[in-house]
């Protein structure tokens, strides 16, 4: 099975492990280990030893905080990874969390023009591409 883990600002990672393991495992084999922190399942808390299904996003989340949203992000001509943010999280916290710096570049969600401090929703994708010059 196919699970991704994440400590929340931070690259998602796909692992694959054998059907019947736990959120155990799937932490060491991320090299993820807790500190001072929750663990959730798709958004619910969860325990080190709860089981894992096919398709199940682990992340470890600071105590203090409140959820999470999975974004994917993609510079134009590049593969697009998934980052694990807060609800609260900015356009600009997913660049920090995928480790991007705009360089003379616009910023899109799902396609539509938008700004460092717009706030980011679950799922949707941001795209960096190469300013347009504008023409006649």
């Amino acid at each position: 099975m196919i699970v991704k883990v994440a400590r929340l600002g931070t690259a998602v990672q796909e692992i694959a492990l054998e059907a019947d393991k736990n959120v155990g495992d799937a932490l060491m084999a991320a090299g993820l280990e807790i500190d001072n922190e929750e663990l959730r399942i798709n958004s619910r808390s969860a325990s080190e030893s709860d089981s894992l299904n096919d398709g199940d996003i682990v992340t470890l989340v600071p105590k203090v905080k409140g959820g999470q949203r999975i974004v994917k992000i993609a510079r134009l001509g590049t593969a697009v990874q998934e980052v694990a943010v807060s609800e609260d999280a900015t356009v600009q916290d997913v660049l920090t969390a995928a480790g991007m710096v705009i360089e003379n570049e616009d910023v899109r969600i799902d396609g539509d023009s938008a700004d460092l401090t717009d706030e980011i929703g679950d799922g949707e994708l941001v795209t960096i591409v190469p300013k347009v010059k504008g023409g006649k």
